[in-house]
């Protein structure tokens, strides 16, 4: 309790100090901002071009007045991969295909919706050229996927109409009860095969062997790549925080901290925390940019997020400490901490190149970056994120961050001179 009491003081001093440096504030904010959603924006960019839709052309002609051959037609203009140009008649849409200008007609006939009301089998004409099989297939293909939502109206109508006939209800009723009593009827099973599509009872999920849900697509990448610059960028505490400290001695103020009765570990633990509040929130800022705008994933486990960032936190931190403990000056301090902020985050992966942390990527550059606490929190935050790890499955490189952390710390309160 008693040291607690030296380290709060100390920490609230920086905290000040740091409100004061808004140099310090741009590069560990907005410069990560920036790099995170322009690098975001770019790969957003780069993944629509890569998933480009299939454009066909296609020739539609629907001769049917009535509400099936309507909602075909909507159906069809609703496909983002069909380019649908209406024609009035069969021979226009024809001549379109039979040119090369597009590859199907498609000829809705005029009886359809008559057809599919007296039950009686139907046929929509699908023309194609011959030149473009592949293109011929797709169309096909789109076309039956239409045709079976129309189907199952048309099957659900007749079951309907053959079960209320056999029952005896329409023995004494009119036409126009008859087709009410039908579209009543008709109304609430198609209301509920609605339902039943928006909130299926099987819902097929992707997991892999340890029973993870597999995220999928751009989302998956952005689990990488927002840990990745948020934990290069956290390690830039380590030039700020280390400089700082030699500047507070460089100025003689560390003088005045040792003429009370403050020990020495407790003033480098209260700059520390300091710098660990400001980590802190600069995950949150980052991670939730990345969650709100780009749709990445958090994952299930906040306990493991928060454990996590706490101990990435402290590594970074005391880092910090132990380059102020081995420079000379304030100036050398800040260089160091610099140049090992990119070094260490090169090494370990924090520039997102692959699908997956190099730490799985095998080989020698793996066994290095399991060497940094960047590559272990990557790696640890990817699993949270991307995979769905839980806080037990994340432990080991907790563990081995920890352990950095303690070393650095032991190491500056060793070496550091408070005093030149």
């Amino acid at each position: 309790m008693n040291t607690l009491t030296y380290i709060l003081p100390v920490t609230w001093k920086e905290i000040q100090v740091i409100a004061k440096d808004r140099g310090a504030l741009a590069v560990l904010f907005l410069m990560p901002l920036l790099f995170s959603t322009l690098y975001g924006n770019i790969n957003l960019q780069l993944n629509r071009e890569e998933s480009v839709d299939i454009l066909l052309n296609v020739s539609l002609v629907n001769q049917d007045a009535g509400i099936f051959g309507e909602e075909i037609a909507k159906a069809l203009e609703g496909i983002k991969e069909l380019n649908i140009e209406t024609f009035d008649t069969a021979a226009n849409a024809e001549q379109q295909v039979a040119r090369g200008d597009a590859a199907a007609a498609i000829i809705i006939p005029a009886d359809f919706t008559q057809q599919i009301n007296d039950y009686i089998p139907t046929t929509i004409d699908v023309i194609v050229d011959p030149v473009e099989p592949e293109s011929a297939s797709i169309v096909t293909g789109i076309m039956n996927q239409v045709v079976d939502e129309v189907t199952i109206w048309g099957e659900v109508q007749y079951g309907i109409h053959t079960i209320l006939e056999e029952s005896g209800v329409f023995d004494k009723a009119g036409p126009e009860a008859m087709r009410a009593i039908e579209a009543q009827n008709m109304g609430v099973i198609m209301t509920r095969l609605s339902e039943m599509r928006r909130n299926p009872t099987i819902v097929v999920s992707s997991e892999d062997l340890a029973g993870a849900k597999i995220e999928g697509g751009i989302a998956l990448y952005f689990a990488l790549l927002f840990p990745g610059i948020t934990v290069m960028f956290v390690f830039f505490v380590v030039s700020s925080s280390s400089s700082a400290l030699l500047g507070e001695r460089e100025a003689g103020t560390l003088r005045r901290l040792l003429a009370g009765p403050i020990p020495r570990g407790a003033i480098i633990a209260g700059k520390m925390l300091a710098y660990i509040l400001l980590i802190c929130l600069q995950v949150i800022v980052l991670l939730s940019v990345g969650n709100i705008f780009f749709d990445m994933p958090l994952g299930t486990s906040p306990v493991g997020l928060v454990v996590l960032t706490l101990v990435v936190a402290l590594a970074a931190t005391a880092m910090g400490m132990m380059i102020a403990a081995l420079s000379k000056t304030a100036k050398q301090a800040d260089n160091i901490g610099t140049v090992m902020g990119f070094v260490l985050g090169g090494i370990g992966g924090c520039i997102a190149i692959t699908p997956t942390p190099i730490t799985r990527s095998g080989g020698f550059m793996s066994i290095l970056a399991r060497l940094t606490p960047h590559g272990n929190a990557i790696e640890a935050y990817y699993s949270l994120m991307a995979e769905n790890a839980t806080f037990g499955q994340i432990v080991p490189e907790i563990g081995i961050i920890l352990a950095m952390a303690l070393v650095f710390y032991l190491i500056a309160v060793w070496r550091f001179k408070f005093e030149v």
